[in-house]
């Protein structure tokens, strides 16, 4: 049979390659192939022909695809192993291998995020509540299904999920007495790639941190037709029949309903609530004198404290001291927001809490952390009836002279008014004092809270130099 020019040319490079191995290295005998087409392996159209040598015992079983006489590297485009993930196995074993670093790895990359599992605890809510709301923030979609199979599920945790936004879709399986017991975690990323947990873990500390639970790694590189079986079945227990949108009434429904489960019957550890913060000194006195104002008849006032002596958490208690039902936190930066939603439930964990910003609206909450941009703007504020909040907060209260501020508490008429600032001083010379009744409840400067011991004392140094 007689070779096109190109295939003379081919057949001359084979005869060439085969010579430099046998002059090089003496093989016992070669693998010859080529992939055609992508169901038989092919991955980038161009011909890539294989000449492998090969050893008398070379592997302990010869037989098989020519990419596979190298141990391992069968798929050279297997998904990489993930950074920071402690390894690739298969199979989390928990206790010494916990399923949280896994999960921590994979979230960092995720740009959707899949979970479903029978019972959902504050504990385990808060391992993972920051790494949900960074995908979301990313741009990323993450749905969560949870169940109240037995009434496991503790109702403030439920409310630390309402709290990733309105972004997050959740939903609840109203299980009528039905076993409900899934537990799986599906992350993707880009590229396609995606892996899922699927095993026995559900969403609290121990189940992530420190129990034995064995929990199956599957990988779309690996597995991929038992991937999408996992996510198959996602979406069907998702979208059931039983399913329901978990919202804020659902949750307070729940909780009027629900029997605290018996840990012998359910075979699930009841994990005590987390240990709420108490006062410290400075706060402590902050917080008589906001008591003791508030009898006074005062309706509003100021607190100076350093930055480190904790404003956002004395805001926090003295909302509880006040008995306020409907608060109000407004700040100029959201990121302030974010970690003041941190303090607030902790110390209001049966709170509904929500945003009102720019991208994210729940006028209905209990409690409202609002960006001063977004809520400082007409329309918006009359959303609001003026006395619909018992207490609003302030926060950097030295903002509060600009129009947005003035135009905010001019509106609002609350039972009081907290004003937070660490630097009570304008450069404008505007009053801030005035903005509140004139009234200084309570001061604690740097040189203070070093002297007390709550703040780190340090030495200052300045650098000279001839810059104009």
């Amino acid at each position: 049979m007689r070779h096109p020019p190109s295939g003379l040319r081919f057949s001359t490079r084979s005869t060439r390659v085969r010579a430099i191995i046998e002059r090089q290295h003496a093989p016992d005998g070669y693998n010859l192939g080529v992939n055609v087409g992508v169901p038989a392996g092919q991955t980038a159209d161009h011909l890539h022909f294989h000449v492998i040598a090969r050893y008398a015992g070379d592997i302990p079983d010869p037989r098989g695809g020519v990419r596979h006489v190298l141990a391992g590297r069968g798929n050279y485009l297997l998904t990489p192993t993930i950074e920071g993930a402690p390894h690739d196995r298969t199979v989390i074993r928990g206790s010494d291998d916990p399923l949280l670093p896994h999960l921590v790895a994979h979230l960092d990359h995720a740009d959707q995020v899949d979970i479903a599992v029978a019972f959902t605890m504050t504990s385990g809510v808060r391992e993972l509540q920051e790494y949900l709301r960074d995908v979301i923030a990313r741009g990323g979609r993450v749905r969560f299904l949870t169940g109240d199979y037995l009434g496991v599920t503790e109702p403030d945790a439920l409310l630390r999920l309402l709290d990733l936004g309105e972004r997050a879709e959740l939903r609840i399986f109203e299980s009528d007495g039905t076993s409900f017991h899934p537990k799986s975690y599906i992350l993707r990323r880009a590229g396609g790639y995606g892996t899922a947990f699927v095993g026995s873990s559900n969403l609290s500390r121990s189940a992530l941190q420190t129990g034995v639970e064995w929990n199956y790694r599957v990988v779309t590189s690996r597995d991929g037709q038992s991937f999408r079986d996992v996510c198959e079945a996602f979406e069907a227990l998702f979208t059931n029949p039983h399913t329901r949108p978990l919202t804020a009434e659902w949750v307070e429904r729940y909780r009027s309903r629900r029997i605290p489960p018996v840990p012998q019957r359910t075979g699930v550890e009841i994990e005590p609530p987390p240990a709420v913060p108490l006062p410290n000194t400075v706060q402590i006195e902050a917080l008589d004198a906001l008591a003791a104002t508030r009898a006074g008849g005062n309706a509003a006032g100021l607190v100076v404290l350093a930055t480190g002596l904790g404003k956002t958490w004395l805001s926090a208690f003295d909302t509880v001291s006040a008995k306020a039902e409907r608060v109000l936190f407004v700040a100029h930066r959201e990121e302030i927001l974010d970690q003041t939603m941190r303090t607030y439930s902790t110390i209001r964990p049966h709170a509904v809490l929500g945003k009102y910003t720019g991208t994210e609206k729940s006028p209905a909450a209990d409690v409202i952390f609002a960006s001063i941009q977004t809520l400082g703007r007409s329309h918006h504020l009359h959303r609001f009836t003026p006395d619909e909040f018992d207490y609003i907060v302030v926060d950097e209260f030295h903002h509060a002279a600009a129009s947005t501020y003035r135009r905010l508490i001019d509106y609002f008429t609350p039972k009081f008014l907290l004003g937070l600032t660490a630097t009570p001083e304008r450069t404008d010379g505007a009053s801030l004092l005035s903005l509140c009744g004139e009234n200084l409840v309570y001061r604690c400067d740097l040189a203070e809270g070093i002297k007390r011991g709550l703040l780190s004392p340090f030495d200052y140094y300045g650098v000279p130099d001839e810059v104009d």
